[in-house]
């Protein structure tokens, strides 16, 4: 029986109008040449780990079992952090330690971390400083294709030594509290809280705006604020065909708390 060939899915902050994308893949094929990759953007936020980590959680679970995720947004290339490779129960994410990969990981259950250091298996002994896409990630990435045992990249780690983004929800008084975790390019926000069932005044940055709670966009006409639960389960905040992190001043990693709303004439949406 014919086996199935390994996927790649690449992650990175690279753009599409340089070459470190095209150089990546071209690295993996050069060890791996029946490998088999895709991307679930070359484009993401520039240097921002939390959308990075947002569309890796988002993501994964739609690949096939065994998919090896190479997620390249790494503001800390050629310091001290870590590389990292991290088996769970279904995937193989390797990345820096900055966070990034935790959340996707974390979800479908961390087996074994590496921290890698081999440097046998970097692409030459003179490695880039700025370029670990090339000279570390993908390498390791194309080896791990082939079946190579994962334990001879390095040693194992705990979770505890690694960076954590987690998607909290809490309570503060009478609030629901959690992070933005994402702002699309629509100017849509997502955060961390996953259900809310009415009408909210939204506490984001020492200010309060009033958000109505609807199930589709194409519920208002009048560009008000509007709280839904997104494609992925996340509440988020949205105005049709508008950009609601302009109104809301907002960006990822900012604290933000809802608060139940139910004045009943609207005033506030129109």
């Amino acid at each position: 029986m014919k086996m199935n060939r390994r996927l790649i899915g690449i992650l990175t902050d690279f753009g599409i109008s340089d070459n470190y994308n095209g150089v990546m893949e071209g690295v993996i094929r050069k060890i791996n040449k029946d490998i088999e990759i895709t991307y679930i953007t070359p484009n993401a936020k520039n240097f921002n780990i939390y959308s990075g980590a947002y569309l890796l959680y988002t993501s994964y679970s739609f690949f096939r079992r065994n998919t090896i995720f190479l997620v390249v947004i790494d503001p800390g290339v050629g310091t001290t952090r870590k590389v990292l490779l991290i088996k769970t129960k279904n995937y193989i994410f390797i990345g820096p330690d900055n966070g990034v990969l935790f959340p996707a990981a974390k979800q479908d259950e961390i087996k074994e971390i590496i921290q890698v250091n081999n440097n046998k298996l970097y692409l030459s002994k003179n490695i880039s400083n700025t370029f670990h896409g090339r000279d570390i990630f993908a390498t390791i990435a194309a080896f791990v294709s082939l079946d190579v045992d994962i334990h001879i990249f390095g040693n194992i780690i705990s979770d505890k030594e690694i960076q954590k983004i987690e998607y909290k929800e809490f309570k503060k008084d009478n609030l629901t509290c959690g992070e933005i975790i994402y702002i699309d390019h629509f100017g849509n926000v997502a955060t961390s809280i996953k259900d809310f069932d009415t009408n909210a005044k939204v506490h984001i940055n020492s200010n309060i705006f009033y958000a109505r709670r609807v199930n589709t966009f194409g519920e208002s006409e009048n560009k008000e604020l509007l709280i839904y639960k997104n494609g992925y389960g996340f509440m988020e905040i949205g105005i049709n065909k508008e950009n609601a992190s302009l109104k809301l001043g907002a960006k990822e990693g900012d604290v933000v708390c809802l608060e139940g709303y139910t004045q009943g004439d609207f005033s506030h949406f129109i």
